[in-house]
């Protein structure tokens, strides 16, 4: 495997270069796309690295909500991000995706530094079913999976495989970049990596596209290594050719991150 197979490593695929008028550039390849579009988790990543320019470094991404207006296709997309407020603790901030001059993408998050609170909960990441020694790799299936995922490493832990006619529609196991990613980008590919929950229940090639994604952080990011994380991706509800899921990333005990997706399903 070589970079121009699987395009460039995650790590560089989503830093956006900045121009003079200050617009950003994000760079769409096909060894990135997920279907039609470009991988949602490397859209994310791209939003986030130009917001964090905005914010006080001391101020960490906490949540990010992303709607996928339209594809992304191959080649340069602009990306406009805004301060929408600066506070002492917390700052706001938002951004647009175009590309032909037509919204692809719009996303708002909040960043905002750490305070004393006599409250804290520490919530239990759910359980995988299979040991990390005893799980599979997932197998890549040229044409079947998008191609991205050469650029992880993936060990199934629970639900079935997609496409497998399943009765459950939860999926996760063992996850990491090949390549270390640090901070909340890396946080961000790891979270959408993996296929929708409900794809188990397809009997045969399915599709579904995220409509709506986001992700909150929810503990300290571990830095950059060779561990892996678990996640445990689970539907909450599929009607009307819609599915919601909700999934945990997790390492070592701690959660770190939680998100919330809305899919259409094309099965």
């Amino acid at each position: 495997m070589n970079d121009s197979q699987v395009g460039r490593p995650f790590i560089e695929a989503s830093q956006p270069k900045l121009h003079e008028d200050g617009t950003w550039a994000i760079e769409a390849s096909p060894q990135w796309a997920q279907g039609r579009t470009l991988f949602g988790g490397l859209i994310a990543a791209n939003v986030c690295f130009a917001m964090e320019t905005l914010v006080q470094p001391d101020q960490v991404l906490r949540s990010i909500s992303t709607n996928f207006a339209a594809p992304l296709s191959d080649g340069e997309a602009a990306l406009r991000v805004e301060l929408d407020r600066a506070g002492s603790a917390t700052s706001f901030t938002s951004a647009t995706v175009e590309q032909d001059g037509a919204l692809r993408s719009r996303a708002q998050a909040v960043f905002a530094r750490s305070r004393a609170s006599t409250i804290s909960v520490h919530p239990t990441p759910p359980q995988l079913d299979t040991a990390f020694d005893a799980a599979e790799t997932l197998p890549y299936v040229e044409g079947l999976l998008p191609a991205f995922l050469q650029r992880f490493d993936i060990r199934w832990g629970i639900g079935d495989y997609p496409f497998s006619g399943s009765q459950k529609a939860t999926l996760g196991g063992y996850i990491r970049h090949q390549r270390p990613v640090p901070g909340a980008r890396g946080i961000l590919g790891l979270l959408d990596a993996w296929p929708p929950a409900i794809l188990p229940m397809a009997a045969g090639p399915a599709a579904a596209s995220t409509v709506s994604w986001t992700a909150h952080i929810v503990s300290d990011i571990p830095a950059p290594s060779n561990e892996w994380f678990e996640f445990h991706y689970d539907t909450i509800a599929a009607k009307d050719g819609y599915a919601t899921f909700v999934g945990t990333l997790s390492q070592n005990g701690d959660v770190i991150a939680w998100t919330e997706q809305l899919a259409a399903v094309f099965a």
